[in-house]
């Protein structure tokens, strides 16, 4: 009798078990080894989007007349641009207030740009005349309103960028501002047109601004920032006591210092035409402008200032130390 090994399978002979166990070990190794290396590699994540741009600080602040600025000057530089590729700007307001001795004057302001050169601004402003409309009803008889409301609406025009075309070129700013003085025909109606005598012409003028600013950095610790300009003008007081019939070019002009990431230190001086002639006590020549003030970035989006301003002859009294505030928030 033969074996079940003669019923047609034939077995393995016995040089060639361990070859073929040692190929089975090797693909069993083989595998663990790359579920190992497989565990252990890093999971692909996918693509990071691109963290947002953070916003700029609110700087620079608003001029009382409604363009970007410190207080009483402009900068060449446009307040709350965009930080991505918007046409149009979200909108900056700030409320400001002077405190002019026995005067005072507040101001609204608002402002938002568009194609990343051009600004669109307004401002609202009342001067509370104090007791100059007494000292007119003592020199005259007549009694005069006690403000004088000054509307302002201003386009600006950044002509040439910050280091464009040529390496250190500061930006250029023009500008026109419109104003309209609501209170003044009506206060020289009543003094039987006295204002006329002491150089008022119009209750509307227009304001013509050209405005360099240069940003500075490593020279001091900080940066800083020097602004320097001209002003054609025929305002009387800023457009307070309206507009006489002939024209003045004046220079006007800034330094903001950063003292840290947060507080900035800013002064200007602002060069005014002397239109208003003397009248005794009453009204007195105007004087140029100037001030000095703090300003502190409280986020992304609030500024404060606090500070003082030169105003010289305000009509009937020298106003030499005036305290001045602004809060300006940026959306």
């Amino acid at each position: 009798m033969r074996g079940r090994a003669d019923h047609g399978t034939k077995s393995p002979r016995p040089e060639e078990l361990p070859v073929s166990r040692a190929r089975v070990a090797v693909c069993v190794v083989a595998l663990l080894a790359s579920a190992l290396l497989a565990a252990e590699a890093p999971a692909e994540k996918p693509p990071e989007k691109p963290a947002a741009k953070a916003a700029a600080p609110p700087l620079p602040l608003h001029t009382l007349e409604g363009p970007s600025g410190v207080y009483l000057t402009q900068t060449a530089y446009i307040a709350n641009l965009p930080d991505d590729d918007r046409v149009m700007g979200k909108p900056a307001f700030a409320f400001s207030g002077v405190k002019i001795g026995r005067k005072d004057l507040e101001s609204f302001t608002m402002s938002t740009n568009f194609a990343r050169r051009f600004e669109l601004s307004y401002s609202f402003q009342r001067l509370g005349l104090g007791d100059f409309p007494r000292a007119v009803k003592n020199a005259t008889g007549v009694q005069i309103d006690h403000s004088s409301l000054l509307h302002t609406l201003g386009l600006r025009a950044m002509v040439v960028r910050e280091g464009e075309g040529v390496p250190g070129m500061p930006a250029i700013t023009l500008g026109v501002l419109g104003k309209k003085n609501t209170e003044v025909n009506e206060m020289d109606n009543d003094l039987g047109g006295a204002l006329k005598t002491l150089g008022y012409n119009e209750d509307a003028g227009v304001d013509f601004t050209m405005m360099a600013s240069k940003t500075f950095v490593g020279v001091l610790p900080k940066p800083f920032i020097v602004s320097a300009g001209f002003r054609n003008t025929s305002a009387i007081h800023g457009g307070f006591v309206g507009f006489g019939n002939e024209r003045h070019t004046v220079f006007e002009g800034n330094a903001i210092f950063f003292l840290t990431g947060r507080l900035v230190f800013a002064a200007e001086y602002r060069q005014m035409p002397n239109e208003l002639k003397k009248l005794g006590k009453v009204v007195r020549e105007e004087d140029d402008w100037w001030s000095m003030a703090f300003a502190y970035v409280f986020n992304n989006n609030l500024t404060g200032t606090l500070g003082f301003a030169h105003l010289g002859s305000v009509l009937n009294h020298n106003e030499e130390f005036c305290p001045l505030a602004q809060l300006k928030w940026e959306f």
